[in-house]
């Protein structure tokens, strides 16, 4: 459990850019269908990676909830868990469409605070 926070930590150094915004544009567009337990997880790693980067860019500003931001990574990292969990296995609850569009909700409010922060 250790070793996935170090990864997760280690994920928030990388910057977030246009052309990463678009690879997780369309998380929800190939479910279970086309889309591998492993490139669930990929997804969620970037999403991670930009949630860290909105809390350091926002800290210090008073209009930024930087503690909602902290609560968003830890569900982030919880359902990477979850995922590595259960990896192969498509038809886990944490691969429901529902836990997914969680995901994405968070994936877009912070993709949105991106743009305001970059």
């Amino acid at each position: 459990m250790l070793s996935n926070q170090d990864n997760a930590e280690a994920l928030s150094n990388i910057k977030t850019t246009k052309t990463f915004r678009k690879s997780i544009n369309s998380f929800l567009d190939s479910h279970k269908d086309n889309t591998s337990t492993s490139e669930y997880i990929d997804k969620v790693k970037k999403i991670m990676s930009l949630v860290s980067d909105n809390i350091r860019l926002a800290k210090g500003h008073p209009n930024f909830d930087v503690d909602r931001y902290a609560s968003d990574k830890k569900e982030l990292v919880d359902a990477l868990f979850l995922m590595q969990s259960f990896i192969g296995d498509i038809n886990h609850n944490v691969f429901t469409k529902t836990n997914l569009e969680k995901l994405n909700n968070i994936y877009r409010e912070h993709s949105s605070i991106n743009k305001l922060l970059t």
